[in-house]
């Protein structure tokens, strides 16, 4: 109870106490001659030049600032190169600026910012968070920063993430496509914000509810520049993470690197009970791996070189490297019963896995005219991974006996091309037009042998799958306070797998589909904006998903691909009320075929099924308020949620659908000039989603970061305080009766420290995935 009381005060006493009426000033900022300024610092001191009370960045030319209405205030903007600029301004309502700065032969002094700066904002229901504030750039993994963010689920095996109610999000760097591996081998230090999108706009990708946009950092002059990061991580095991990148920027050409070698000891713990009336078998299993000796390498390498003298004409490259190899034993406990007899099994599994991605890209951009852009993409992506597993089992005390060996591989390798067309019709209008194309092929190869009898089983599965897409998208303004989007985008796809020794396909499936979006925005005054959304999209299986590949789990459970797995199709409309920093967001989606993980029964081998199927259909609504605040040293933002999910299937039997929380709250407080400290977490009542039935969860962390001048910054940062971190879930699926527990290993405590060296740049790279299906590829 404690806990919750803790949580309480977080989520709420924020709205208690600071629930005043804020507004924001907008500012664009140029030179003499009307171009914009690309960097500068505006700082907001009140009245009498005593206390600065706010501080923003200016980023191509504009900034926005909020404070407390009704009072006066100093606003100063300073760039190098440039006088700077004082105003006095007084703050009724939200206001606009246009400010020019005159030009000045005097070096700008160094401005030294002291007061607190909330390194959250939010706009029509879409959150951002600056990475380089040091509660975030402390962090090493990017997952992890990415965890900091309301509704963002990490999986446990950290090879995927999802978006509460929304699933998996594209992502997006610098408004181009990057997929998860690239995300995985960022560095964080070259991050400056991430935006979470919750409508976007036709321009993305059919296969997004959602867009994760990452902007990297734009800083000043030419040279090296780059950071040393080392984390030492305790967990159940000790864990250790070293990274390190480098930028090298002259003229004309731009050189990107980043590294990091993770030497990491997971702790991973599951237990399910399953009960199969038909088949009279009841199964009560807990798996243990107690250390996971796992090896990470990530690499990145990316070559920039502009191609005249405007900044959009470039030639680029950018390539991923990721290896990863796994020894890890696997204990289960098993209490298996058949009919009559009841037996109680240990099984040790030993495996080996290894498992490397590479992906390069080439990518030119051309201004044809003044308003008319051409892009031309090609990208060639590969992914294998080679499973060992040797099984013994113990069945009641007997010993110790290899029953079985296995030796697995997955190969996959994709092509893409992609062609754009951006035309700038009037100041207001944008109409943006092309095509992709995709071919992925992937084999899987088993080798299962059963020692006792001897037994022998192959399967040589191949995969085969073919998009061609296009698409129109047109945005203007319909009115000085209404601006629109939308768009169509046609797909066709092309699926076919079969076995080697086979003549007969074993799938064959072609689709074209059409996925509409549209958006309208509408200002009410200077405080109030409404937006009107409608999208459809689709979330395609991984390519592992659907293969051959199993994993053994206890002797009548199996994990296994599905061969036969649908993609997911989603209507939603949704709708949301900015009202200055706070939002206020409702939705309603549909989904055909969901796809969930569950326990199935195949009669023909007698053996249960663990394995991602389709069911028939989802639906629900959700309401979200965003809720920033800031106060002096104490910045706060916090999120509530209530969502209604019903998942519905013919062969399941359906309980009670009723609405369930969420909330997420995080506070910064600056205690000294080079000190934060955050502490905040998440929280989901319990759900009943009809199949599925599922545990509240509650997750707390804290955190201090100090500045060592400006070169070195350390952190201590606690995750999972109370260990609460454990997912539940009951269903009953095809006469299949489940019931069972994830536990996560999150409790950890972390010290990290961080060295920057070099000098400043100006980044100018761009370059970005051609490759739509590149989430898919793990």
């Amino acid at each position: 109870m404690k806990h919750h009381a803790f949580f309480f005060v977080l989520v709420f006493a924020p709205l208690v106490l600071f629930g005043q009426y804020r507004v924001k000033v907008h500012g664009n900022v140029t030179d003499p001659n009307g171009n914009p300024i690309s960097i500068a610092d505006v700082l907001l001191y009140d009245a009498d030049e005593q206390n600065l009370l706010a501080y923003t960045t200016v980023s191509n030319g504009t900034f926005v600032i909020e404070a407390e209405s009704n009072e006066d205030y100093s606003l100063q903007i300073s760039a190098l190169g440039f006088k700077t600029k004082v105003i006095s301004i007084f703050l009724d309502s939200e206001l606009e600026l246009d400010i020019a700065l005159e030009e000045s032969a005097t070096a700008l002094e160094e401005v030294e910012v002291v007061a607190t700066q909330n390194p959250v904002s939010n706009t029509n229901g879409n959150i951002k968070i600056n990475v380089q504030h040091p509660v975030f750039s402390s962090i090493p993994d990017p997952l992890e920063v990415l965890s900091k963010l309301p509704g963002i689920q990490i999986a446990a095996d950290r090879e995927s993430l999802s978006l509460l109610g929304k699933g998996n999000p594209l992502i997006y760097m610098n408004n181009q496509r990057v997929d998860f591996e690239a995300l995985i081998g960022l560095s964080v230090d070259a991050i400056e914000t991430i935006e979470l999108i919750q409508n976007p706009s036709a321009k993305y990708e059919a296969s997004g509810r959602a867009v994760l946009l990452i902007t990297t950092k734009r800083n000043m002059s030419r040279g090296l520049t780059g950071t040393l990061q080392e984390t030492a991580s305790w967990k159940r095991n000790f864990n250790n993470y070293l990274n390190t990148n480098a930028s090298w920027v002259q003229t004309g050409f731009e050189i990107n690197a980043n590294l990091a070698l993770n030497h990491l000891a997971t702790w991973e713990s599951n237990a399910f009970q399953f009960n199969i009336p038909t088949a009279d078998i009841f199964s009560d299993y807990e798996v243990l791996i107690p250390r996971n000796n796992r090896t990470q390498l990530n690499s990145g390498l990316g070559f920039y070189l502009p191609i005249s003298d405007q900044g959009s004409d470039y030639l680029s490259f950018n390539s991923v490297l990721r290896i990863q190899t796994d020894d890890f034993p696997i204990e289960t406990e098993t209490l298996l019963q058949i009919r009559d007899s009841s037996d109680a099994i240990l099984t040790d599994t030993g495996n080996e896995n290894t498992n490397s991605y590479f992906s390069g890209n080439l990518n030119f951009n051309k201004s044809i005219e003044k308003d008319f852009t051409f892009f031309f993409g090609l990208q060639y992506s590969t992914f294998n991974r080679d499973f060992a597993t040797d099984i013994r089992n113990n069945r009641n005390n007997s010993g110790f006996e290899l029953e079985q060996l296995r030796n697995q591989d997955f190969e996959l390798n994709s092509l893409a091309m992609r062609i754009d067309f951006e035309h700038g019709i009037s100041k207001n209008s944008l109409l943006e037009f092309g095509g992709n194309w995709n071919e992925a092929r992937a084999n899987a190869f088993s080798d299962i042998q059963i020692l006792q009898p001897p037994q022998t089983t192959i399967f040589d599965f191949g995969y085969q799958e073919s998009l061609y897409a296009g698409y129109v998208s047109f945005s203007g303004k319909l009115s000085p306070k209404m601006d629109f989007s939308g768009g169509l985008r046609t797909e066709y796809n092309r699926v076919g797998s079969e076995l080697t020794d086979e003549s007969v396909p074993l799938i064959e499936r072609e689709n074209t589909r059409l996925f509409p979006r549209a958006s309208l925005n509408v200002t009410i005054d200077s405080t109030k904006t409404v937006s009107l959304n409608y999208a459809r999209s689709i979330t395609r299986p991984n390519f592992s998903r659907t293969t051959t590949i199993t994993t053994f789990i206890n002797p009548v459970l199996e994990g296994a691909g599905n061969i036969n797995l649908l993609p997911e199709i989603t209507d939603e409309l949704s709708a949301n009320l900015q009202w200055q920093s706070k939002s206020l967001t409702v939705g309603y989606y549909k989904t055909q075929f969901p796809m969930n993980f569950t326990i199935g029964f195949d009669a023909e081998t007698q053996n249960a099924i663990l394995s991602q199927v389709n069911l028939d259909n989802a639906s629900g609504f959700y309401a979200t308020a965003n809720l920033p605040m800031s106060k002096g040293i104490w910045t706060s933002n916090t999120t509530l949620s209530v969502y209604y999910n019903q998942i519905e299937d013919e062969g399941s039997v359906l309980g009670e659908a009723r609405p369930y929380g969420y909330f997420y709250t995080n506070h910064q407080f600056k205690v000294a000039k080079d000190t934060t400290i955050a502490l905040g977490g998440w929280g989901l009542t319990k759900r009943r989603e009809g199949i599925f039935q599922r545990n509240s969860i509650l997750f707390a962390e804290a955190s201090i970061n100090k500045n060592f001048g400006k070169k070195l910054l350390c952190s201590l940062r606690f995750n999972d305080i109370f260990r609460q971190l454990n997912f539940e879930e009951a269903y009953t699926i095809d006469q299949v009766e489940s019931d069972g527990v994830f536990i996560a290993d999150g409790h950890e405590i972390a010290l990290s420290v961080k060295y920057s060296f070099g000098t400043k740049k100006e980044q100018r790279f761009q370059n970005k995935n051609v490759d739509e299906n590149i989430e898919r590829i793990n």
